[in-house]
C-alpha cells in the first residue's frame, strides 16, 4: 500500500515516538537495582552447638610428712645413684605433687656445709645447700622447718639453712633468726580465698632444738599451746583459713597422746580450718572436730631405707570455698615413695587409719567422712 506523501511527517513522528518509548522502557528495565528480587528462600536457622559448661574449678592443697634429703642419710645418695627425682619418687606420686595448687612438706634436716653434730643426739641430718633444688623438682611451695632436726649441726648451720631456703626461693615457716620470724605466717591466696599457714613443734622428750626468742634463733615451740592458740586467734579475722602444722606425737606409735588431742582441738577452737601433724614416723588416726579435720600424723614420707606405710593429705576446695578432705595412701619402699593404686595394699592402709581414727572414716577413695 502506497502512503501519500502528505502523511509521511505523521508516520515518521509516530515511528519516532514508538522508538523513543521502547528505548525508555528498555533503559528502565536495565537500570541497576531495578531487576525484580528473587523470592527469599525458606531457610531454617541452624544454631551453633553450645559449648559444654566448664567443670567447676577445684583447688588442691597437698601435705606430706617427714622428708630428709640429708647427704649423710639414705635418700639423697639414691637420688644421685639413680639419676634424679624419679629414682626417689614414683611417677604418679611426682605428678600428683606437682599438679597440686599448693604443696607443703616437712623438711627434716639442716642445710649447710658447716657445723658439727650436736653431742648426745642419736640421729643428725645435714644436706648441702644444692639439695634444695630437689624441692623445686617436687613442686614444693612451702617448707615446714618446725621440727627436731633443723638444728642438728648447731647455730651456724641453722642460720645457713635459713639463708639457703631464701637463696633457693622456697618459703618456710616454723623457724627463724628470732621468735618473730619463727612465728611469722605464710600468706597465700588460692582461688578467691586467703590462707595463713603457721608451724610449731613439741616433738622432743630430751629437748635439744632451741626455742626462738626475741634475740636468738630457733624454732617456734608449742609444748605449751598458748602461743599457737593466740597466733591462730590473731589471724582468723585477717584470712579465710588458718592451717597450723604441728610436729608432735609419740615416735614409732599409732597411739595418740592426750596432749596431742587436747592441743589440736584447742587450735580448732581458736579458729583453725584444719590441723596437720607429723613426727611419729608412723601414720596415725584422723578426727573430725567441730566439722574440721585433724590429721594427727602423716609419719615418714621420704625419709630412710625402711618399708613404711605413708600418705598424702589433700584438701580439695571448690570455687565457693567448700572443702573435702582426702588421705592418699602411699608406700616408701626401696628408698622410693610411690602413690598406691587401688588394691589390697591401699585398702589395708585405709583400714588401718580407720581403726586408729576418732569419729572419722575413710572410704575406698580415701575421702574423709565423719562416722
Amino acid at each position: 500500500m502506497k502512503i501519500s506523501k502528505k502523511f509521511f511527517p505523521v508516520v515518521i513522528a509516530i515511528l519516532f515516538a514508538v522508538v523513543f518509548a521502547a528505548t525508555a522502557i528498555l533503559l528502565i528495565i536495565l537500570k541497576p537495582g531495578s531487576a525484580p528480587e528473587e523470592p527469599e528462600e525458606d531457610i531454617t536457622e541452624v544454631q551453633e552447638p553450645k559449648e559444654k559448661p566448664k567443670e567447676p574449678r577445684i583447688y588442691t592443697l597437698t601435705f606430706t610428712g617427714d622428708i630428709s634429703l640429708a647427704d649423710n642419710w639414705h635418700i639423697a645418695p639414691k637420688y644421685d645413684e639413680r639419676g634424679g627425682i624419679l629414682g626417689i619418687l614414683g611417677d604418679t606420686m611426682l605428678e600428683t605433687m606437682k599438679n597440686s595448687d599448693f604443696l607443703t612438706v616437712n623438711s627434716e634436716f639442716t642445710v649447710s656445709n658447716r657445723g658439727n653434730p650436736l653431742q648426745g643426739k642419736m640421729y643428725t641430718f645435714r644436706a648441702k645447700p644444692e639439695r634444695l633444688a630437689i624441692y623445686h623438682e617436687m613442686g614444693v611451695d612451702l617448707a615446714d622447718l618446725a621440727n627436731n632436726h633443723v638444728y642438728d649441726y648447731g647455730k651456724d648451720a641453722f642460720l645457713d639453712m635459713l639463708d639457703a631456703f631464701e637463696e633457693y626461693q622456697i618459703p618456710h615457716i616454723g623457724a627463724g633468726r628470732n621468735i618473730e620470724e619463727a612465728k611469722k605466717p605464710y600468706f597465700v591466696t588460692i582461688g578467691d580465698y586467703k590462707f595463713a599457714f603457721v608451724a610449731a613443734t613439741r616433738a622432743e622428750k630430751n629437748v635439744m632444738t632451741p626455742e626462738a626468742t626475741e634475740t636468738t634463733p630457733g624454732t617456734f615451740w608449742c609444748y605449751d599451746p598458748t602461743d599457737m592458740i593466740e597466733l591462730i586467734k590473731s589471724l582468723k579475722d585477717q584470712v579465710d583459713f588458718v592451717i597450723p602444722i604441728i610436729h608432735f606425737g609419740r615416735e614409732n606409735s599409732h597411739d595418740l597422746e592426750k596432749a596431742q588431742m587436747d592441743s589440736a582441738r584447742a587450735y580448732i577452737n581458736a579458729g583453725a580450718a584444719a590441723v596437720v601433724g607429723h613426727h611419729a614416723h608412723n601414720l596415725q588416726g584422723v578426727e573430725i572436730y567441730q566439722g574440721k579435720p585433724i590429721i594427727y600424723n602423716l609419719g615418714n614420707f621420704l625419709f630412710n631405707n625402711l618399708e613404711t606405710d605413708t600418705a598424702l593429705f589433700q584438701i580439695k576446695m571448690d570455687q565457693d570455698g567448700v572443702m573435702e578432705y582426702y588421705i592418699l595412701p602411699a608406700l616408701q619402699r626401696n628408698y622410693q615413695t610411690i602413690l598406691l593404686e587401688d588394691g589390697a595394699k591401699k585398702q589395708q592402709i585405709i583400714d588401718d587409719i580407720n581403726s586408729w581414727s576418732i569419729n572419722a572414716h575413710l572410704d575406698e577413695t580415701g575421702k574423709i567422712n565423719k562416722s
